[in-house]
């Protein structure tokens, strides 16, 4: 099955244009494992100045929202005439030990999605109905974003104003609502970031009944010619 889905990916790959928008990373979810304990997905798209086409595949451990062990798998083609599906088949055939190790063949249910280009939702707050149950009822769950300053010294005097850094709670339909992710400092991997947007929700129901939830993290850096998105992928197990 995973030889399957390895194979329709790389199809897709040869079939998909590239990014145009900028430095704006686009993403791909690749999913789960079916007890819920391991998501993936990739980001991509052409690096700004450069030129240079890159993908990137995340295989995260939902028990300590961690990277596996081996993750993150980057490709940077330092050619402006490659093209982006090539550094993501490369990346793809790098991550793809680490991919059928740990059976990623679940699709996941996309609950929510906030494309950059829409104004008209909140970038801070997505509320989703788990049960998909829009007559008969809700179980609303919401995730909530903040924003605030947090000094860091590589990035001063680079824009009008310190970095950011962001906290993620999650309110559940009964009960208190629980802290995902608070950052006490901007780690380098993530450049200098100037904002961040709630992206996508996404869910996955083991056959236990236990669900995961994925909140995917827009991250605006400052870049060579204007801020940069990437993805942050925060995870918790609800039972």
């Amino acid at each position: 099955m995973m030889r399957t889905a390895l194979a329709f990916m790389l199809a897709f790959f040869a079939l998909s244009s590239p990014v145009t928008a900028g430095d704006f990373a686009a993403r791909q979810i690749l999913g789960f494992s079916p007890d819920g304990r391991y998501f993936a997905f990739e980001q991509y798209g052409r690096q700004d100045g450069s030129g240079f086409p890159y993908a990137a595949i995340f295989v995260i451990d939902t028990t300590t929202d961690s990277w596996v062990k081996t993750s993150p798998f980057e490709v940077l083609l330092r050619d402006e005439r490659a093209e982006i599906k090539w550094a993501r088949r490369e990346a793809l055939m790098k991550a793809g030990n680490l991919l059928r190790e740990k059976i990623i063949s679940k699709p996941g249910q996309l609950l929510a999605s906030n494309p950059p280009a829409e104004i008209s939702a909140d970038p801070h707050e997505i509320s989703v109905n788990a049960q998909f149950a829009i007559l008969s009822g809700h179980e609303p769950w919401r995730f909530t974003l903040k924003e605030f300053p947090l000094n860091t010294a590589r990035c001063e005097g680079l824009f009008g104003g310190p970095a950011k850094g962001f906290r993620l709670t999650l309110a559940p339909p009964k009960g208190a609502a629980i802290l995902l992710h608070a950052d006490k400092s901007v780690p380098t991997s993530r450049g200098c970031p100037m904002r961040y947007a709630l992206s996508d929700i996404v869910m996955h129901e083991a056959a236990d009944g236990a669900r995961v939830f994925v909140a995917l993290v827009s991250v605006y850096a400052f870049g060579f010619e204007g801020p940069d998105r990437r993805f942050i992928a925060v995870t918790h197990r609800a039972g």
